[in-house]
Parts: structure tokens; sequence; C-alpha cells
């Protein structure tokens, strides 16, 4: 219980200083992940002195340098990543005897050119490979480290995002010049590898995968069989139409689907993938912002497509919207119910659809007036509750009437418990549920009657009374009771 008074939002400040006396590590973390700490509770929980909890609020950036305690093992490391470090605690940082502790620094947010530099020039090709991903290293270095004698340093260089196209040309043709004399094999090994080729070819993939390498280099990955990376450039808009033909037949549907996605590919392309034997591919035609309407519409004939606004229908015209809410195809009607912006007409319209996926997709948008959802709830039933519980206006007294209902599912149910429109008769309802997710999200909502909260703060369920005592309408007395408790 003294956890969910640690979560709990209305814990007065009184009460934060008893619980960190508790001295429990779960609590006390639990209150260092607290929204808008005072600086004398941030304190008050450095008093503590306990190390994951002093790495936590130094980490968060939630202690100033000059308060971090000195005999904190991990004060220089965990200041530099909170972003609490001046620039000499930096610097003393980069030469941790601990090489993993060099990598986090070498790849810490905002790290100064000039700790990135001397990191590149590390002896532990690890580091040196972590400073050449960092985006805050010097990009006149990238040059040297793509030189650099080991492949995972070079790769590191072709996933900068500050990596120039003649650079990433020069890494995706051979893995760079001169080649290579260390991978990541030889790395874990006293003695060299024989053979650094797999090294190399993880430097070109690493290269083809960069949005900015330049496209014509590409041919050779077309049909590799490392369909991660393939999928990366597939994706790209500058790609030559024979290179995206090619795409649209590779062996693996995932990059036959990111190009069926593409809005790059031509139009007769985009036709041919519509007959691809993969359901995949063809459902994310759907998700082509270039798509034409017609193709689009027939996709929603026969294809289950994907419950969220469709690109095409949110760039579509007034005119192309209005002819989409008229199509005889259900799923074309109920795209045009997923769009994000909606003009008030066309909701009303739909919202008299007879068909239950466009009432789904209607019931909970915003723009409803709320006497339309008793409407859609009499039409269609159970397959409605869920969205119509969603509402964010949904009356408190069709809330109950769904929740009283026998058909309501635990799914139902829980959209009930958190609508803040629930009242604590309807909470009652989801309280008893079978679902336990249901009963925790009843257990914290505020319309809960007292008598009701104070009995969950002593249920056998413990994660029920952790709930209740997370409830923001939880008396002070009350929380107080259950910290004395607990201490007893």
């Amino acid at each position: 219980m003294l956890l969910g008074l640690a979560e709990n939002p209305a814990l007065p400040a009184g009460l934060f200083a008893r619980l960190v006396a508790s001295g429990d590590e779960e609590v006390l973390c639990t209150l260092a992940d607290r929204e808008r700490l005072t600086p004398s509770q941030v304190r008050d929980l450095l008093t503590v002195g306990n190390p994951t909890l002093t790495c936590l609020l130094v980490r968060s950036g939630l202690v100033p340098w000059p308060e971090i305690p000195q005999e904190y093992p991990g004060r220089l490391l965990d200041a530099v990543l909170g972003g609490v470090a001046p620039v000499a605690a930096w610097r003393k940082a980069a030469t941790d005897p601990d090489p993993e502790a060099r990598q986090e620094v070498a790849y810490a947010p905002d790290a100064p050119a000039d700790v990135i530099a001397s990191l590149a020039r590390d002896p532990d090709p690890a580091v040196v490979a972590s400073a050449a991903g960092s985006p805050y290293l010097p990009p006149e270095l990238l040059p040297d480290l793509a030189r650099h004698p080991s492949t995972v340093v070079r790769q590191a260089v072709a996933d900068n995002e500050n990596a120039p196209p003649s650079l990433l040309a020069a890494l995706l043709a051979d893995g760079g010049w001169p080649a290579p004399t260390r991978c990541g094999a030889c790395h874990r090994r006293e003695a060299a590898c024989a053979d650094h080729t797999p090294g190399v070819r993880r430097v070109r993939l690493a290269a083809a995968g960069h949005p900015a390498v330049p496209p014509e280099g590409l041919a050779a990955f077309l049909d590799a069989p490392e369909v991660w990376t393939v999928t990366r450039f597939a994706a790209r808009t500058d790609l030559p139409t024979d290179f995206l033909n090619r795409l649209a037949t590779h062996p693996s549907c995932d990059v036959r689907a990111v190009i069926a996605a593409n809005p790059a590919v031509p139009e007769a392309l985009l036709r041919t993938l519509a007959a691809d034997p993969a359901p995949e591919v063809r459902r994310a035609i759907a998700e082509n912002p270039a798509v034409p309407l017609d193709l689009l519409t027939a996709l929603a004939a026969h294809e289950r497509l994907p419950g969220e606004p469709a690109p095409r229908v949110e760039s579509a015209t007034e005119l192309e919207l209005r002819t989409l809410a008229r199509s005889r195809v259900a799923q074309a009607r109920a795209l045009v119910a997923d769009r994000t912006q909606l003009p008030c007409d066309l909701v009303e319209q739909l919202a008299t659809d007879p068909d239950i996926a466009v009432a789904q997709r209607i019931a909970a948008r915003p723009e409803l007036a709320p006497e339309r959802l008793a409407e859609l709830v009499e039409r269609h039933g159970a397959p409605v509750f869920a969205a119509v519980a969603r509402h964010p206006v949904c009356p408190a007294a069709l809330l109950h009437r769904i929740a009283a209902n026998p058909a309501s599912t635990s799914r139902v149910l829980r959209e009930i418990a958190r609508h803040p429109a629930a009242r604590s008769e309807t909470l009652l309802l989801c309280l008893a549920a079978p679902d336990s997710d249901t009963r925790r999200h009843a257990a914290t909502h505020p319309a809960l009657a007292l008598p009701v909260l104070e009995s969950l703060i002593n249920a056998r369920d413990g994660s029920l009374a952790r709930a209740a005592a997370s409830n923001p309408a939880l008396p002070e007395t009350v929380m107080e009771q259950v910290i004395t408790r607990a201490r007893s």
C-alpha cells in the first residue's frame, strides 16, 4: 500500500517525508519518479544514501553538481548522463578506467566536442565506436575514423547521422580504404581473425541503410538477404524506378510491403502490388499517401485494413471525402470515419451508417453530439459499447446502463472504469468484474464512494489495495493510517 501512496498524485507534502522514512527501496524509487519534485524533496531522498536511489536522482538531472555527495562512487558518470556535470567533470569521466563507462560518456547527449574527440582516440575500439556514432562528434573527425583499422568503428561511422554522402559511398563500396585489419570477432580474441569479411559486410550494410548514401550505390543490395537493411532504404523516395521495380519482387514480403507504402512508387507498380499474394503487402498500399482513391476503395472492399487514419484519406479534398463517405463499400466509409479532422455534418451522417465498423469508429469521436450515443447503442448494441465508452463526454447514465448490460465485456468495463464521468454506483459494477485490470482502474477513480475506497485499502488483493492507495480522492487521514499501520 505504501507504493500506492507513493504513486498518489495528491500525496500531501507532509506525508512525503514519512514515506521517505520508510526506507523501502521500491517506495523510494517510486517517489523519485514523481513529477515536479521540489528541491527539498530531492534533498530528503538524497539524504537516505541509497546508491540506487542516488543514481536515479542524479541521472534524472534533479541534483545540482555541487549537491551530489562526494563519496558517491558513480558521481562523475551519473552527473554526465544527467546533464549536470561541468566540463571538467566530463573530461575526468572520459578517463575512467572502465571502458564501458567511457563508452557511455562518448555517446552521452550534449557531450563537449573536445571530450568526444579525445574518446575518438581511445585505445579501446568499442569506446571509439561509441564516439564515432555520436551525433555530437565534430564532423571533421569522421573521415579519419572511417579509416580506422576496426570494422566496428567504421560501422559506427556509417551509422552516424552526420556522415557525408561521399564518405558513405566509399564505405558502401568495399568497407572503406585501407582494408580493415580488425573486426568485432578480433576484439574478443588475442589473435586477429584470418578473415574480416563479415565485419566488412556489416559496414557496407550500415552505409546502405543511411538516408544520405547516394542511391546509385545501392544496386548491389537490392536482392540482399539482410531484410532489415533493405527495408530501410526501400522507403526512400529518391530511388530510381528500376530499383523500385526490382524491390517489388524481393523474396521478403516485408520489403515488398515497404515498397507498397512508398509514395514514390509509380501507379502502375502500385496496382501490380495490389495483387501480391501476401496480405500484408496489399494492406500496406492503404498506408501509401499517393494511392489512387479508386484503388484504395477496391482494397477496402476485399482486405481488412488497419483501423487508423489512412494518409491518402487525411489529404483528401472535401469532394473526395464526401464521395468516399457515400461509397457502397462499408470499409471505405470507415476510413472516412477514421480521419483526424471531419466536418461536423459528415460526423452526423456517418453516425447514422448501418455498418457496425463505421459506427465503432464514429462513436468515440468528440465531434459527435453526446445525445447520438444512445441512438448508436440502440441501433448496434454490444459491438459499439467500448467505442461509446471512449467518447470523452459520454453521459454518466449511459455509462451505467452499458456497465449493467450482461453483454458488456472486460474491455468495455475497462473503458468505463477509466471514464471521468463514471459514477460511484457504476464503478461498483466495474469492481465486481472478473478482470483485475478493470478492478484496478475502478479503484483509482476519484468518483468512487469513500466507504468503498476505504474498504479497498484493506483488500486481500494487494494490487487492488495499492490501486486504492493511489486514488487522489483518498483522504489525508486515511493515508496517515496506512503509513502508521505499515510501520507498526
